[in-house]
């Protein structure tokens, strides 16, 4: 018997075939089956709330799920589960919420499906055999998001019980004060709070009440960017509470569930890498002051949106609940509010009831009172609805079907409606709002099929029927389409194509998942380069094009952008092929009927200077109107820049020496003496010969020591240069590795030895080990061109010197000075 049966005969209600898959579908939910054992599975577009029937064992406590959520500032969940986010309870729970008992179900269990995909080996025992469902709830309902208010919908879709009214009930004495500082403005500047009283609170209720707060931070709250709430128990901590920010090293507290104070600079160490808290350390831990909330006595209860204090810690035996929001956005904290205190007020004595609170900013001695849980009214006009919908519903019905979604609506004339709107409903801001609601409750499976209104012939835009006639001509001429994202990092358009200012023209991603999408793209080129890079291994020559839309600002644009259209082409090969791509422009231009001219009829070609191109192999391309349309040109190779700046650092460096080394009579002076010994050892030798008796040898060796004595002299006089050319050296280093840091600048025709790997593939993805690093090419051009350099400007050593440091003669320490010579 399946979910759907169980429930619609549980349930009271019979639909059939697509009449919306039982109850939750006629409420406008969707019902998937979870097989997965896994909490990142995601529904876009929506949060999903889990549901688990209770397995063959005997429901326990759940201190895992108790303690996790407990033990945060409502709880959080990973960095992928932002906006489809996963709450769990046992099914038997909603059924509790609906007053009706507890069915078999027959369906999958993790356990059961593991072991039809994979075995029964794989199925353990570590995994559940609880019977797991996903229902996908819409992004906007935070009300739905626990088994309180999903049961709540419910029955009141089901006409079982009526809409609850919510009621502010203010205390006998004067209301609880937050104070504001005026320091938290520059921090988060807004507090909001309520109190709900004598609270029963069970295993289960406590665990779905700190589920809520996870999946609002997660969902409205914006990972506590925006809003984060605290709860505490009110019967450990005393009014007026204070909300300020304070100096870190003036915070000092016990954490939730630690045994020991921490400052606030010793806790950010501590949960930096807390898997679920590091998230949140970056919100504030940059800033000059962190907010803090404390009690009249002083004692910390909350370091918003960190963690709370240990004192005000809710138990099992809380009955009273303090329920605080910190935020940078007022209104998304008075909506969090609002549903937090409205789905839990039912575990008050008095269900429903509210305790306020009262707000009072320092600054400007305003005082506010929350939550707000107003109730909101709006008019609607019944022909409006139907056009939207596609339905022909009459007042009276339409009202009734409202009064299903926990909407109260009122009958003014046949044609119009007034509609309340509980403080539960924040969704609800528009009249299409009311005819989303109005359609789901009635289905919108009943919409009858009908032909439209009007005939019309559907046409392809012009641009893109162009677009795609030239994509097979082009393709047609040998050459391949390539099919790149529309974003792509800041880098990609700027460093590397050495253009400073393309940042400033392009639309920037707020808040990027990944650096690889921190702008919409502003030229073709860097997504065909990435292409290349991806395929240097397929034959030569590689000719690629890129027929795609670019996004460039445009203030005169209501959205500040637009969209251009635009055409790249790529050659690549061992020859720079200038004329092939100018070969390609001339079949684009006589494609697209424009013929060559320079009366500003046709198009031409004129040199240019492009940063990013290679100096004077550039040219702009001029259409009608005498117009830049584009540009000709041949890249810049990284190998070739990398060569000039290993050629720029060596002239540098043997500049920097002339100054302070070659130039000076002194290194002269022992140059020109080194040089006379050398040539005088030599002639000896010679004149010695082979065979040498012990005293010629001896006599050769006192003038190899002179000789040795000489070249120290004359190293420790260059020690000075080798030092400040170590520094300028590394500088330039550090500065070049940044700037093409992870990027493949050519590939080695071997695959270097285990030990070089380090070297030649740092901070590169991937494992072809051929692929060479910045750091390894500038090195090794380094210590090839500075050698050669030397000889050309007249530095090197003498050949007769370089014979005799190199001879057997010379000492192992010798021969070291020349190697760093």
């Amino acid at each position: 018997m399946g979910l759907n049966a169980v429930l619609t005969d549980m349930l009271n209600i019979t639909y059939t075939g697509y009449e919306m898959d039982f109850l939750l579908l006629s409420y406008g939910l969707q019902y998937i089956e979870y097989r997965s054992n896994s909490r990142t599975e995601h529904l876009l577009g929506g949060d999903s709330l889990l549901i688990k029937k209770k397995g063959p064992k005997l429901l326990q406590d759940k201190p895992t799920s108790v303690q996790r959520n407990a033990s945060q500032e409502g709880g959080g969940l990973k960095e992928e589960e932002i906006y489809s986010t996963v709450i769990t309870f046992e099914s038997y729970l909603l059924f509790k919420g609906l007053i009706q008992s507890v069915a078999s179900i027959s369906t999958t269990s993790e356990k059961v499906a593991v072991e039809k995909e994979r075995g029964q080996a794989a199925a353990g025992d570590e995994l559940s055999e609880a019977e797991v469902y996903k229902i996908d709830i819409p992004a906007n309902r935070y009300d739905l998001l626990c088994v309180e208010g999903l049961s709540r919908a419910l029955r009141i879709f089901k006409n079982e019980i009526k809409r609850p009214k919510y009621v502010l009930k203010r205390p006998d004495g004067p209301l609880e004060q937050i104070i504001v500082a005026k320091e938290t403005a520059n921090v988060r500047p807004f507090v909001v709070g309520a109190i709900l009283r004598d609270v029963t609170f069970d295993s289960e209720n406590y665990a779905s009440f700190m589920d809520l707060q996870d999946k609002l931070h997660q969902n409205i709250c914006r990972k506590r960017t925006l809003v984060a709430i605290g709860t505490h128990d009110l019967d450990t901590i005393s009014g007026p509470f204070k909300y300020n920010a304070e100096i870190p090293k003036d915070i000092k507290f016990k954490p939730l569930n630690q045994t020991k104070e921490f400052t606030a600079d010793e806790l950010m160490n501590f949960y930096a890498t807390d898997s679920h808290l590091k998230a949140y350390l970056p919100i504030i831990r940059d800033k000059e002051r962190y907010p803090v909330i404390r009690d009249s006595n002083g004692v910390l209860c909350s370091l918003p949106p960190i963690i709370n204090g240990e004192h005000s810690k809710i138990t099992l035996n809380t009955k009273n609940v303090f329920i605080e929001a910190t935020a940078t956005d007022l209104q998304k904290a008075i909506v969090v509010l609002d549903t937090v205190v409205t789905l839990f007020s039912q575990y008050c004595k008095k269900p429903f009831n509210i305790e306020p609170v009262e707000v009072v900013y320092e600054q400007d001695g305003r005082k506010e009172v929350y939550p707000v849980l107003s109730y909101r009214e709006i008019i609607v006009r019944v022909s409006e609805i139907n056009t939207k919908i596609g339905f022909n519903l009459d007042a009276q019905t339409m009202a009734t079907l409202l009064t299903r979604m926990s909407l109260k609506a009122e009958t003014l004339n046949a044609n119009t409606l007034k509609v309340t709107i509980p403080p539960t409903r924040h969704d609800i801001l528009h009249e299409c709002d009311v005819a989303e609601d109005v359609g789901v409750a009635y289905g919108f499976n009943k919409l009858e099929h009908r032909l439209p209104e009007s005939n019309t012939v559907a046409e392809a835009f012009p641009l893109n029927k162009l677009s795609d006639l030239l994509r097979g001509e082009v393709a047609a001429a040998g050459w391949t389409e390539a099919l790149n994202f529309a974003l792509c990092s800041r880098e990609d358009i700027s460093t590397r194509l050495r253009d400073d200012k393309a940042l400033d023209r392009a639309v920037h991603i707020s808040n990027p998942k990944t650096l690889e999408f921190q702008v919409a793209r502003s030229s073709l080129l860097p997504g065909l380069m990435k292409t290349i890079s991806s395929n240097r291994d397929m034959p030569l020559p590689l000719k690629l094009f890129e027929l795609q839309d670019v996004v460039l600002k445009d203030s005169t644009s209501d959205v500040g952008a637009r969209n251009e259209r635009r055409l790249a082409a790529v050659y690549y090969n061992k020859t720079a092929g200038f004329e092939i791509v100018h070969g390609f422009l001339d079949r684009v231009m006589r494609l697209l009927d424009v013929d060559p001219a320079r009366d500003g009829s046709g198009y031409f070609i004129r040199a240019c200077d492009n940063p990013t191109f290679f100096p004077g192999r550039c040219a702009s391309i001029i259409g009608p109107g005498n117009v830049v349309i584009g540009v000709l040109a041949s890249m810049l190779s990284d190998c070739l820049l990398i060569i000039a700046i290993a050629l720029c650092t060596a002239l540098a460096g043997e500049g920097l020496t002339y100054l302070l080394v070659y130039r000076s009579e002194q290194y002269k002076r022992l140059k020109s003496e080194m040089e006379r010994k050398t040539k005088r050892l030599e002639k000896k030798k010679q004149e010695a010969g082979e065979v040498v008796d012990k005293n010629a040898k001896k006599r050769l060796e006192r003038d190899e020591e002179r000789l040795k004595a000489t070249n120290r002299d004359m190293s420790m006089f260059k020690m000075k240069s080798m030092f400040a050319i170590g520094l300028a050296f590394t500088a330039l280093l550090s500065t070049f590795n940044s700037i093409f840091d992870g990027r493949v600048v050519a590939r080695l025709p071997f695959v270097p030895i285990g030990f070089l790997q380090g070297l030649s593939h740092r901070n590169l993805v991937g494992d072809d080990m051929r692929d060479c690093s910045f750091i390894f090419l500038y090195i090794l051009c380094t210590m090839t061109i500075r050698q050669n350099l030397q000889k050309a400007l007249g530095f090197a050593p003498s050949r007769a010197m370089n014979r005799q440091q190199g001879s057997v003669w010379a000492p192992a320490q010798q021969q070291q000075f020349n190697y760093f010579r």
